[in-house]
């Protein structure tokens, strides 16, 4: 319980001190960077692959895949 407690708290400072450390800061009506990641059957989708296909709309979920 504490572990996992120290793991959060990792995170949380690490999302913030990142927008300080970084060069790449987004500004308003900036194009967003190209990422991959594995979709929910484990193949890897780009950003790129939807560009002037479709609409994008990413969620974000706290307690996703955790046991919080």
């Amino acid at each position: 319980m504490i572990r996992g407690l120290w793991v959060i708290i990792a995170l949380v400072l690490l999302c913030l001190l990142f927008p300080l450390t970084s060069k790449a800061q987004l500004k308003v009506g900036d194009h967003a960077p190209d990422f991959a990641q594995q979709d929910q059957k484990g193949q890897t989708i780009k950003l790129s692959d939807f560009l002037g296909k479709k609409s994008v709309v990413l969620a974000f979920y706290i307690k996703a895949s955790t046991p919080g």
